[in-house]
């Protein structure tokens, strides 16, 4: 994704944030900008992470095993009303650049409608991601060359709340994801259907969350393209949370707060293909993510966040869990302003 791309959407949601001003006082927004290193950018297996430092020639596309990522977030709400129902259009523009391996920077944009009432609230967007590039792989049904491995997506996302009882949410999300990937490898096109329950308590001094999701990615062609492979797969996703209240830092400072947050993802995927590197596997993925939020008055947060991503790969052929089993830290640090 070029610099140039990325100005014309940043561009679309200033208009659009310009524009809702105008209209009335219920518009309002945040922009968010973080920078985040990760000591693996390009999810290399232990193996290909040696073959990188021994200047290996089918790891020639990696400039830098890390890299330092800076983001930019910027959202904008409408909100108007309807009789009893409050209803809030909204549009958000990311963009982020790494600063060592310029090909995975990249750009997209959601937009939707929630609409409101004093029980619950539902929520409908799309979004638009142009480029995402991954890596090089060899592209077996066609050059027999190392070519980049990259796609394009949509995104069709609802999103239900509901308050049965005082401090408790339940929630439900179904998010229709259409991938479509560039000429070398379109034997993975397909769509992901993800389904996720969850559930939110507010107790006393925290926040305690758990959800559950089921996903099905299916591929269009699969084993139909001759030598293909077949990535289809489904997957249970488990996750918990812990968000602690606000917090005074100092009592001398008595605007000033913060609170920690530790979340928990757990997703078994289970691969439906026949082919080599996908029969009879199953990949388990464990995210663990830490953040320490510090609030400055009701305009300024700063966070200081950790994750840790782990893929266990179990498979018939040994040479997946060589080249497909990875671990990846990220630390990150952001601000944002809310206008």
């Amino acid at each position: 994704m070029n610099t140039s791309r990325h100005t014309q959407l940043i561009v679309l949601l200033l208009v659009f944030i310009l524009v809702g001003s105008l209209l009335s006082a219920k518009f309002n927004g945040n922009v968010q900008l973080s920078m985040t290193y990760s000591d693996n950018a390009f999810q290399l297996s232990q193996f290909d992470l040696q073959r990188n430092e021994n200047g290996h020639p089918d790891m020639q596309f990696v400039e830098s095993a890390d890299d330092i990522i800076f983001d930019t977030r910027i959202n904008g709400f409408y909100d108007t009303a309807w009789r009893w129902w409050q209803i809030q259009p909204s549009m958000q523009i990311n963009a982020s650049e790494n600063l060592l391996n310029t090909d995975k920077s990249k750009a997209d944009f959601i937009a939707g409608v929630s609409v409101k009432r004093m029980f619950g609230d539902l929520g409908l967007y799309y979004g638009y991601s142009p480029d995402n590039y991954i890596r090089h792989y060899k592209d077996s049904d066609g050059t027999g060359m190392q070519d980049k491995y990259s796609f394009a997506k949509n995104l069709y996302k609802a999103a239900l709340n509901i308050r049965p009882v005082n401090k408790s949410t339940v929630s439900l999300e179904y998010r229709l994801e259409e991938y479509f990937y560039n000429k070398y490898f379109t034997e993975f096109d397909g769509d992901i259907e993800t389904w996720m329950l969850g559930f939110r308590q507010f107790f006393q001094t925290f926040y305690f969350s758990a959800s559950y999701g089921y996903r099905v990615y299916e591929t269009e062609k699969g084993v139909s393209v001759d030598n293909s492979e077949d990535a289809s797969y489904e997957s249970n996703i488990y996750g918990v949370g812990l968000l602690i209240k606000k917090m005074p830092l100092d009592p001398k400072y008595p605007s000033v707060y913060w609170r920690p947050e530790l979340n928990l993802r757990f997703e078994q995927r289970y691969f439906q293909g026949g082919d080599d590197w996908h029969r009879g596997r199953t990949d388990n993925i464990n995210t663990t993510s830490t953040s320490l939020k510090f609030y400055f008055g009701d305009k300024w947060n700063f966070n200081l966040d950790y994750s840790h991503i782990f893929r266990n790969v179990d498979a018939v052929n040994s040479s997946v869990v060589k080249y497909k089993e990875y671990s990846e830290n990220r630390f990150g640090t952001s601000v944002r302003y809310q206008f």
